[in-house]
């Protein structure tokens, strides 16, 4: 018997009641079940992701519980088979044909994510000490990923030139000129790159450290860990805690996002240099344009100007932190 997505979404919607929510996002569908939430992906293929089999998608479930426990223990619960019976019904695991899988999780009070508290202004400094607590007991643990001489800065040079490849598109002349300084600040700071790795600072990191991904409960917890491409998380932590800072900034909220930054150096003893802070800002920046300038050509929840739109906006920001004047 053959099943397509939409009657999987049609059997996960008929389980939520008053006051549940089905989310549709460009990968998944996200249903708010009572004390639950189900994760199901789209069989969708976009490299590096591929989604395009069930085997993909099991194998990729079970990677988002698995690394996602290691800062959100709490809420990632289990993988769940999506069964067909007999009979054409569907149930959540139980006798038959798996014909899916999803991610259970436990369901989250939005209103406690670190971007909406502060939106909200309640985000008092001991919470935020107790991201810190997370945050640094993370780093401090992580094994390290990269640790020859030369290749973090191979590594990020590489990265500049995808990125450079995909907003040259978008702008050209400002493209040009961000690469090109980008690279500059690449080559004062070799030294620099070869000691972070050798003391152990790059690590497989969260990949995706964004206000909206920090619930301030007790404890703190960080979720949606970028699980399906392992060298999209490999990081310098003083580049992930410069994503986080960046994003606090876009949204209104600079002097949190710094102190957050500055708090977690500081806790693990890391002297990252002003220029390579501003690097890191910059090129998280750079990295957040192609991403939206590529979104632009997909259908997904906005129009394609209003995709780069956004990818501008990063572009500019990467302009302006690029400077090395404030750390």
């Amino acid at each position: 018997m053959s099943i397509g997505l939409a009657d999987k979404v049609a059997y996960l919607r008929s389980l939520c009641g008053a006051g549940d929510e089905v989310i549709e996002t460009h990968f998944a569908w996200v249903f708010l079940v009572g004390e639950r939430a189900l994760k199901l992906r789209k069989p969708v293929r976009r490299d590096p992701m591929d989604y395009g089999t069930l085997a993909a998608r099991k194998t990729d479930s079970e990677a988002e519980v698995a690394l996602n426990l290691r800062l959100a223990p709490d809420v990632y619960l289990r993988t769940l088979p999506l069964v067909l019976h007999p009979d054409g019904g569907l149930s959540l695991g139980g006798d038959g044909e798996i014909v899916d899988w999803l991610v259970e999780m436990r369901r989250l009070d939005r209103r406690w994510m670190l971007d909406a508290a502060l939106e909200r202004g309640e985000v008092g400094a001991r919470v935020l000490g107790r991201v810190v607590d997370v945050l640094t007991g993370f780093y401090a643990t992580a094994p390290a990923a990269i640790t020859s001489a030369g290749a973090l800065g191979r590594r990020l040079s590489r990265q500049v030139e995808a990125n450079h490849g995909v907003i040259a598109t978008l702008d050209p002349s400002r493209a040009d000129d961000l690469a090109g300084r980008q690279r500059a600040a690449l080559e004062r700071l070799d030294g620099e790159l070869d000691v972070r790795a050798a003391r152990g600072c790059v690590v497989e990191a969260h990949g995706d450290l964004r206000p909206e991904h920090i619930l301030l409960a007790e404890p703190p917890a960080v979720i949606d860990c970028l699980e399906f491409d392992r060298d999209l998380r490999v990081l310098d932590r003083a580049e992930e805690l410069c994503f986080l800072e960046l994003e606090c900034a876009r949204i209104g909220h600079a002097s949190t996002g710094r102190w957050l930054r500055e708090q977690c150096l500081r806790r693990l003893s890391d002297d990252a240099s002003c220029e390579l802070l501003g690097f890191y800002r910059s090129h998280r920046a750079a990295t957040r344009a192609k991403l939206y300038t590529w979104r632009a050509d997909e259908p997904d929840g906005g129009t394609p100007e209003q995709w780069r739109a956004r990818a501008r906006q990063y572009l500019e920001i990467g302009d302006i932190n690029l400077s090395p004047t404030r750390k």
